[in-house]
């Protein structure tokens, strides 16, 4: 056997394997307390086998968490065998048989991880864990074996077969598998290759240089290696193992989220995705050291799940997250319900603020977070908002991860997001840049909540280079900082505050981009009106500088040169259009205040005053009889004070999180 994928060490198990007897192999892989001598065959392991299995504890299967909907696993699984089981690229696999593994070579990096993860055969050991029979294991069992002789006995080649993820995945289901062909009195044959192939995983799994100690990748791997261990009890590297994977999990748990509950990976759907795979790990009862500390973390974790979603029950759309994913697809702890208030994660960067406006409910999402290159985009101090129901600020959402193709390269880029580009080009994403929180302040005064995010750039990177092509020569070399301010009053209106200082001009063009159901137009000179698709108006925009001269806008929608602007992808596989607003100005130093108004009563033009090398600001609005007035200061302590006045009453500041 020929494995150039795997590790020097798993090479050396499988030179080895290819040089003896089967059952000597297997023998070689079982408990020290196995007589290896003169007893080598097929009865005497099986016998041993069933005899272990029978003393050890139930076998137990971590539910694949990609998908959070539990509600009848049994209805699922049918619905899959008569459909098959789709993989997210439109690609649809029969659950009846084997697949032709080598046709997938061609197609994009997230489906070939998951065919060689087995991801597609979650449902029928979801099922077969609950029900008496063994049907549905023997359909996955067949499926797996095909994988098993090809990859393993046959030594094919595929880059992902070997995958990290896949194959920590793969460990949490190859054990359980094995474990119940063993109760079953499946044939010795299939038994043994099964336990050739647990082998390899426990190898591939123990190499610490293999293990993606820095993603959610690295949680999966030591979640196989426990999956392993514990079914697998009697395999000679078990009690190894556990300590091993013990070890890594808790250190990984504490960098991958934050304090705070947040996970640091840049995407509330791949939070969503670890909680149901913590919780499953949780509750098998595998996680032995350190069991109340790790058990209020992954508590912490669970409890942030529900600020996950929007008020239209849909996961909220930053970094690496889809459109349009349903929130109970993704959590089976959420009860389709969203927090009311506000949910501030000052270690992991992200603000989020539910509103009840009548009997419709509105969203802030505010995200100044960068940890690493994990499923980030180029969008810091991205704003999100929903507006009773109506999505108004929208992301564009993830496309696929064919990281080379302008539809992701958009979906990643500053341009496509509600933040500002700068020189047309991108933020960087730089592992050596990250800032972990740009949030550093969140206030709440009566019915208004104020936040400020804050980024100093040092580099920028052109948006025609694909994120996991740039390389150091590629920075372009800036010294920018960004200060976004947003005043929120919900039912009322949303101020972004935008100020840029540098010694060099350049371009500054903040970009708001509109749910592809709302349309816009110019209702005078100096405002433009959104409306939905009954034409009716929902808010008009206006955005001014300090000196309350009125910022001219540009509409772009569904262009495609010089570069892609005003796209919405609402399914991850293609790009619909929608209206793209941008206020581009040139200078070194700029202020800019851009208004949402949603009374649209007699609104007068935003007043912005920005003094004392920017400690000093105030924001003031009038709507209709009404005149809020906003100041905020930094004292000589370098902490800041907030004082609202609405019609000269003033309205005491609670000042959440001030860095200073």
């Amino acid at each position: 056997m020929t494995h150039t994928d795997v590790s020097e060490n798993s090479q050396l198990i499988l030179n080895t394997f290819s040089n003896q007897k089967l059952t000597d192999s297997v023998a070689s892989c079982i408990s020290l307390f196995f007589d290896n001598g003169k007893k080598n065959n097929s009865k005497t392991i099986i016998q041993f086998l069933e005899e272990k299995s029978f003393q050890a504890p139930k076998a137990h299967y971590i539910e694949e968490s990609t998908t959070g909907d539990r509600r009848d696993p049994l209805s699922r699984l049918k619905s899959q065998l008569r459909n098959g089981w789709q993989t997210g690229g439109g690609i649809r696999l029969s659950l009846n048989e084997p697949p032709k593994w080598e046709k997938y070579q061609s197609y994009s990096r997230n489906v070939r991880y998951k065919i060689h993860s087995w991801v597609m055969l979650d449902s029928l050991l979801v099922v077969d864990a609950i029900s008496d029979g063994d049907e549905y294991l023997n359909l996955a069992a067949d499926i797996a074996d095909d994988w098993i002789t090809k990859y393993v006995i046959s030594a094919d080649k595929d880059e992902f077969a070997w995958y990290d993820m896949a194959v920590g995945q793969r460990s949490t289901k190859l054990s359980y598998m094995l474990r119940r062909l063993i109760e079953n009195k499946s044939s010795p044959e299939k038994i043994f290759r099964f336990i050739l192939a647990s082998e390899i995983h426990f190898s591939e799994l123990m190499e610490e240089e293999r293990i993606a100690v820095h993603s959610n990748h690295g949680l999966f791997q030591m979640a196989g290696l426990l999956s392993l261990c514990h079914n697998l009890p009697w395999m000679k590297r078990s009690v190894e193992g556990i300590d091993f994977s013990e070890e890594i999990f808790q250190k990984m748990l504490s960098e991958h989220f934050a304090a705070d509950g947040l996970h640091l990976e840049h995407s509330p759907d791949y939070h969503l995705f670890m909680v149901n795979h913590l919780q499953s790990l949780n509750d098998s009862g595998w996680l032995s050291k350190n069991v109340s500390s790790t058990s209020k973390v992954i508590d912490s974790i669970v409890k942030s799940a529900n600020w996950m979603a929007t008020p239209n029950n849909n996961v909220i759309s930053i970094g690496d997250t889809s459109n349009n994913v349903s929130m109970v697809n993704r959590w089976a702890g959420y009860r389709g319900k969203i927090q009311i208030g506000h949910k501030f994660f000052p270690i992991g960067g992200l603000l989020i603020n539910n509103s009840r406006i009548n009997e419709s409910l509105s969203q802030l999402v505010f995200s100044g977070q960068f940890h690493s290159r994990q499923h980030k985009h180029a969008d810091n101090l991205n704003v999100l908002y929903e507006y009773k129901g109506q999505p108004l600020l929208v992301d564009p959402g993830t496309f696929t991860y064919q990281y080379d193709i302008p539809e992701r390269m958009y979906c990643e880029s500053t341009r496509g997001h509600n933040t500002v580009e700068i020189d047309d080009l991108n933020y960087s994403r730089f592992r050596q840049d990250a800032f972990g929180s740009a949030i550093r302040l969140v206030a709440k005064a009566g019915d208004c909540l104020f936040s400020e995010g804050k980024v100093r750039y040092k580099r920028l990177i052109s948006p025609t280079i694909p994120n996991n092509k740039i390389k150091s020569i590629d920075a372009i070399q800036v010294d920018v900082t960004h200060r976004r301010i947003i005043v929120e009053r919900p039912g009322c209106f949303l101020a972004v505050i935008d100020l840029l200082n540098s010694a060099e001009e350049h371009k500054y063009t903040p970009w708001y981009h509109l749910d592809p159901d709302l349309s816009v137009k110019s209702d005078t000179p100096t405002k433009l009106g959104v409306y939905d698709e009954k034409k009716d108006r929902i808010c008009q925009i206006q955005c001014y500088d300090s000196n309350s001269q009125s910022i001219k806008s540009v509409e772009v929608k569904g262009q495609t040169e010089p570069n892609l602007q005003g796209w919405y992808s609402f399914n991850g596989r293609e790009l619909i259009e929608n209206s793209a607003i941008g206020f581009p100005i040139i200078n070194e130093s700029t202020s800019l205040v851009t208004v949402f108004d949603f009374k649209m009563e007699k609104t007068g033009k935003p007043y912005l005053r920005i003094g004392t090398n920017g400690k000093y600001l105030r924001f003031a609005l009038t709507q209709g009889n009404q005149k809020i007035d906003f100041k905020m200061k930094v004292n000589e302590s370098n902490k800041t004070e907030i004082e609202l006045e609405i019609d000269k009453s003033v309205v005491n500041v609670e000042v959440e999180y001030d860095e200073g």
